[in-house]
């Protein structure tokens, strides 16, 4: 994930109370799923062209749907963030595929 630096929408040109603000507003989001998702936020400074990795873990991948759905609404999203792919993945045992 990264902030939008274009002309008409810049995330470094808003005032850093505003961007708490902004910040906070999708945190609440985020906390509604506290229990049901855990995230990971990494960080990849000169490693990629996206500044921010959001992992997100939970037994449910249709929690992933509905909080991802419910973020993208929140100011700090919709105006300001650029995304990355999306990956999805199930971990379970090896003894559980079923096959050997």
């Amino acid at each position: 994930m990264d902030k939008k630096r274009g002309e008409i929408k810049n995330w470094y040109e808003v005032s850093i109370r505003d961007r708490q603000k902004l910040m906070h507003e999708h945190g609440l989001i985020g906390r509604k799923y506290a229990g049901s998702v855990k995230q990971i936020i990494s960080g990849s400074i000169g490693l990629r062209r996206l500044e921010v990795g959001v992992d997100l873990f939970a037994d449910d991948p249709l929690v992933f749907k509905k909080l991802i759905y419910e973020m993208r609404f929140d100011e700090a999203s919709a105006a300001y963030a650029l995304f990355g792919s999306f990956y999805i993945g199930l971990q379970f045992k090896a003894a559980d595929l079923g096959c050997c």
